[in-house]
């Protein structure tokens, strides 16, 4: 077992999406001791339990700045990183919706455009050009991204820690951090079931379970855990292939292509349950329910779709903010405690920010512009202030981790 470091100059909890790439942006652009802990081997929490969908379509520049950015990183890996691979597969995004949708999608479509992301406007034709197994009887329209589509979420997260350890950083999984330490106001480190880490600056990257670390110290954030269950269905034999990666947001259903004849499909309900654990498994009656949602959206979108079965579900759950987006910044903000950076709530965004999230939160740990050769993202909207401000951001399509 490895000794663990007796002090470190920056501690990231949190070994997912976020906590790797602002570890390896930390220990890439400076030569700070950087020490990385989960509680859970890497991908052990719930980025290991991600969709896997990538897409630039949001409601405001701020996330579409930086969902472009993400798609930058994850397709320029080899000289963003130079190490390892995110596992990208190119297989095209739509969003699809009915009249009562289609204004806002279109604001959205050209947002995306003015800022130079790929996508246009389709119409229910074109739809079932690029999608001939979905029936676009009662579209309005569609929004079309041809590079969206999927990672390997693991292979990523892997890479990211691979190359900060190659930077110099310590990543050290399992090791649990059981509390934040702080001493007259300013944060001294962490408590580990391994002992104690000094450090004058941590960054809380743990997803849905940053309440129980940070409600001790007064740092209050509006983070709900929410549950959401995943099913991987397959194709008959020889059935006609689903080709692209669809958010249909009449049904609320996602879906994408996976592995060879397997399919990952989602059926988001009314409202997703609360829960406590984060990483328990759906009752049994929750997985009927949606397995029974996934039936009428499937019968109504893709009813030519041939399917087998359900051949596994996942449950994990989303750290939702009121807004809907994540929370990025010192938590001086709302508390008195300083040295302690918040980058939580990703509220299902997480996957396709995180390139993105990297770097902003390493500027600002930091205290430099920008890292790399990036322009800076100006993130400050995400600021942890903004609820007490009344200051949320805008979403086209109401609470949801849509746009």
């Amino acid at each position: 077992m490895r000794t663990i470091p007796a002090e470190a100059d920056v501690v990231i909890i949190g070994a997912g999406v976020a906590g790797a790439s602002i570890g390896y942006q930390l220990a890439r652009h400076s030569d700070r001791r950087v020490v990385v802990v989960d509680a859970r081997p890497p991908v052990g929490g719930i980025s290991g339990r991600t969709f896997g969908q990538i897409r630039q379509h949001y409601s405001n520049e701020l996330m579409v700045r930086m969902a472009l950015r993400g798609f930058h990183c994850i397709r320029n890996w080899a000289s963003e990183v130079g190490y390892g691979d995110p596992g990208y597969v190119r297989l095209g995004y739509m969003l699809i919706v009915t009249e009562n949708q289609i204004d806002g999608l279109r604001r959205n479509v050209e947002l995306g455009r003015g800022l130079g992301v790929d996508t246009r406007f389709v119409g229910p034709d074109e739809i079932a050009t690029i999608e001939p197994l979905v029936n676009a009887e009662n579209l309005a329209g569609g929004a079309y991204e041809p590079d969206g589509g999927y990672i390997d979420v693991t292979k990523m997260v892997l890479s990211w820690l691979g190359a900060a350890t190659a930077c110099g950083a310590d990543v050290l999984t399992p090791l649990a951090v059981q509390e934040i330490l702080v001493a007259d106001g300013a944060v001294s480190g962490v408590a580990t079931d391994r002992g104690e880490i000094r450090a004058p600056v941590v960054v809380a990257a743990t997803g849905a379970w940053a309440p129980d670390l940070l409600e001790p110290l007064g740092v209050h954030v509006p983070i709900q855990r929410r549950r959401l269950d995943m099913a991987t269905l397959e194709q008959e034999p020889g059935a006609r292939a689903l080709q692209s990666c669809i958010t249909d947001g009449n049904s609320n259903l996602v879906i994408r292509p996976d592995m060879g004849r397997r399919i990952v499909a989602v059926a988001y309900p009314p409202e997703m349950p609360p829960v406590d654990d984060p990483l328990a498994d759906a009752p049994p009656a929750a997985l009927h329910d949606h397995a029974a949602r996934l039936e009428r959206a499937l019968a109504e979108r893709l009813p030519a779709l041939r399917l087998a079965g359900i051949v596994a579900s996942t449950s994990g759950a989303y750290d939702i903010t009121p807004d809907y987006h994540p929370i990025l910044g010192w938590a001086s903000e709302i508390a008195d405690v300083t040295g302690l950076y918040l980058a939580v709530g990703l509220s299902g965004h997480g996957l396709k920010l995180s390139p993105c999230i990297g770097e902003v939160v390493a500027s600002q740990v930091l205290g430099v512009e920008q890292v790399g050769s990036a322009p800076p993202i100006g993130a400050g909207a995400l600021r942890p202030s903004r609820f007490a401000d009344g200051d949320l951001m805008h979403l086209t399509y109401g609470p949801s981790a849509r746009a």
